[in-house]
């Protein structure tokens, strides 16, 4: 099968490679250091303002961006990969353990992967890693059923079963026959996985269940509400909200994209 650039695809590798420019050039930042100017407003030295410890919320907003952007991403291609894994072992396992898995994942749904996640978060306080831990192993079963859907899709399409008829392994027919039709939907899921990993990172943040040292836009959300009475909340609470909303607007934007470019791949593929 071959593939078109459509606009959606550009656009999104567009974001994606400014994004990574992003990420490379904010190594380059000052140190997040504390000052002796509290709660200065916006001016010539500090754009942004200071916070309550003389910190420049320039500087924390570019610093807390890797943080925020890079655990989103991680997080999200952790989940995907668990889930897909798992939605192969169910497509081609019919037996006991494709049934296995599908009950896990029905579990999984039941129960409020939130309401696991939260516990957890305030029980263990967890560092970068252990986000990316709690929030794929509490978010995966979204991807099971779709995956497995468009797997079992793809294995019953004619070059593949005569594929398995000639004695293909598993592994050989899910690389070389469903994997290429199956990218465009893996990258929608994988902006999906994003956006649901950037507002739980957020909301962990702002509830203050995450490890203090970590520099998050929901952090600085939290440590604006003390001064929602003070004029200092205008530069302590807008500049972090505003880039957590434009970051998650690209995201569905790209999703949006992504998902128009799948069903096209879909079909041309009927």
């Amino acid at each position: 099968m071959r593939f078109r650039f459509s606009s959606g695809a550009c656009f999104s590798a567009a974001a994606l490679a400014a994004g990574a420019v992003f990420l490379a050039l904010v190594m380059f930042l000052p140190p997040y250091v504390t000052g002796p100017d509290t709660l200065s407003p916006p001016g010539r030295e500090h754009w942004l303002g200071t916070n309550d410890i003389g910190q420049d919320v320039l500087t924390g907003l570019l610093r807390a961006a890797p943080t925020t952007v890079g655990l989103a991403l991680i997080i999200a291609a952790s989940a995907l990969l668990i889930g897909f894994l798992l939605a192969a072992i169910a497509a081609g396992l019919r037996g006991l353990a494709g049934g296995l898995v599908l009950r896990i994942a029905d579990v999984m749904e039941i129960i409020p992967s939130i309401l696991i996640l939260l516990l957890c978060a305030a029980w263990v306080k967890p560092d970068a890693w252990g986000l990316v831990l709690l929030i794929a192993l509490t978010t995966w079963h979204d991807d099971v059923r779709p995956l497995r859907a468009i797997l079992l899709r793809e294995l019953s399409r004619e070059n593949v079963a005569l594929a398995r008829l000639m004695g293909a392994s598993w592994p050989y027919l899910l690389v070389r026959h469903v994997a290429p039709a199956l990218w465009p939907t893996l990258a929608a899921i994988y902006v999906q996985n994003a956006v649901q990993a950037v507002m739980r990172v957020a909301g962990l943040s702002f509830l203050g269940l995450v490890d203090p040292r970590l520099l998050t836009w929901g952090g600085m959300i939290q440590d604006a509400v003390d001064y929602l009475h003070e004029p200092a909340w205008v530069w302590l609470l807008l500049p972090p909200a505003f880039c957590l909303s434009a970051f998650l607007f690209v995201l569905l934007g790209i999703g949006r994209r992504l998902e128009e470019s799948a069903a096209g791949v879909r079909g041309q593929t009927l």
